[in-house]
């Protein structure tokens, strides 16, 4: 993951970094099982949904909510929350466990280019164009998605 800008240094950026870094290990163990024929695909599949949906949606009401309506940025929101929804109707459907093997490892790729345009893209560019309030907008976000996902 970036630690180019100190973007990390920021509670939610660093949060959702290091969801990013376990996603990352939950899809390579996924990947992992379904290459090697392992029993273990959907257990892997499993966790990765546990850890995703949870993610996906703290993103959508944080960072990206903050995006909305800022000028230049209505196409690369559209990409992410086109990313998103893409995860959602293929890794975190229900029929999931159901798909093929090159479907899932797509998906795999495609969750791997997501989080790598964030990484390097969308966190340094928040750090940049969001002021107190927007952060403190992000961090509540945070807080009601952890709260939620606890529950």
């Amino acid at each position: 993951m970036c630690d180019d800008c100190d973007c990390r240094e920021l509670a939610p950026i660093g949060e959702l970094s290091s969801e990013h870094e376990r996603i990352s290990d939950l899809a390579t163990r996924l990947r992992d099982a379904i290459t090697s024929g392992s029993p273990d695909r959907t257990d892997a599949l499993g966790a990765l949904q546990a850890a995703l949906g949870p993610h996906l949606a703290k993103e959508e009401a944080g960072l990206f909510a903050q995006l909305e309506g800022r000028p230049g940025f209505v196409w690369y929101l559209e990409q992410l929350n086109g990313d998103h929804a893409r995860a959602r109707s293929s890794l975190l459907s229900p029929d999931a466990a159901e798909l093929a093997a090159l479907e899932v490892l797509a998906a795999l790729d495609e969750l791997a280019e997501h989080i790598q345009s964030e990484e390097y893209d969308l966190f340094p560019a928040s750090r940049l164009i969001f002021d107190d309030l927007a952060w403190a907008k992000v961090a509540a976000a945070h807080d009601a998605a952890n709260t939620a996902a606890t529950r």
